[in-house]
């Protein structure tokens, strides 16, 4: 079909853009981007979130990444 996607990924040949894992927009290459890692858990979902997010809304993973390291190093 001709409106099919290209080998690339997008139709019409468009260059591939990373998405961000928060709101799904690509993030161009101008814009400022927060790489967000989740390995340290235990917790696979959390793998899940990790990934190239746009600076405004990496803001909330980024306090949850620090809270989830304070909370680690403590011992109960």
């Amino acid at each position: 079909m001709p409106f099919d996607s290209m080998p690339q990924g997008k139709p019409w040949g468009e260059p591939w853009l990373p998405q961000c894992k928060s709101c799904r927009q690509p993030i161009a290459n101008n814009e400022p981007v927060e790489n967000l890692r989740f390995d340290n858990f235990s917790d696979h979902k959390l793998a899940e979130l990790s990934g190239a997010y746009h600076a405004a809304c990496a803001k909330p993973f980024m306090s949850l990444a620090r809270a989830l390291k304070m909370m680690s190093s403590r011992p109960f």
